[in-house]
């Protein structure tokens, strides 16, 4: 019978450690992002798939889109249609994207086939998303003029919910 009372206590322990400290530390690490709403973005600069340098800075003043994505994530393939329809529908609003832990003749060919007008940095070790806190591919940051992340998609987007979202950063 002590064996099983002894069972019993840690299993009870286990499910108290479970319910009351795993999700303070969800919390703890949803707040660490440095790409939360409300706070400044992180910075971000690096070289384009067309070769030039690319610094976030000189996108304040104008409603500014960041997505990160990777040619081999599926969600990122079904979202860049999405993301190239909206820049297109969108010429005032500065859209970036991230190629994230991908190769560049990758990041080219997926550029290529999907049409992609606006600039994308290269990050192939990930230090830029690691910076913004990226927890998976793709998201997407929206950044108002005064350079104050505004709002955030985790996973793959519509072109609907980009729309629904600019309305945060203009």
């Amino acid at each position: 019978m002590a064996g099983n009372d002894k069972q019993r206590s840690a299993i009870v322990a286990l499910v108290v450690a479970l319910v009351v400290v795993a999700p303070a530390l969800v919390v703890a690490g949803c707040g660490s992002s440095a790409g939360t709403a409300g706070s400044a973005a992180p910075s971000l600069q690096g070289t384009t798939l067309a070769g030039s340098t690319f610094d976030l800075a000189a996108t304040r003043g104008t409603p500014t889109v960041v997505n990160f994505f990777a040619s081999w994530c599926g969600p990122c393939n079904l979202e860049a249609p999405e993301v190239v329809a909206f820049a297109a529908a969108h010429p005032d609003v500065q859209v970036i994207g991230v190629a994230t832990g991908d190769k560049t003749a990758d990041t080219q060919a997926f550029a290529t086939k999907y049409g992609v007008t606006y600039s994308v940095v290269l990050d192939a070790d990930g230090a830029i998303a690691s910076a913004w806190g990226v927890k998976g591919i793709p998201t997407t940051f929206f950044i108002d003029r005064t350079g104050k992340v505004r709002d955030s998609i985790l996973g793959s987007s519509t072109l609907a919910q980009f729309e629904a979202k600019v309305a945060t950063i203009r």
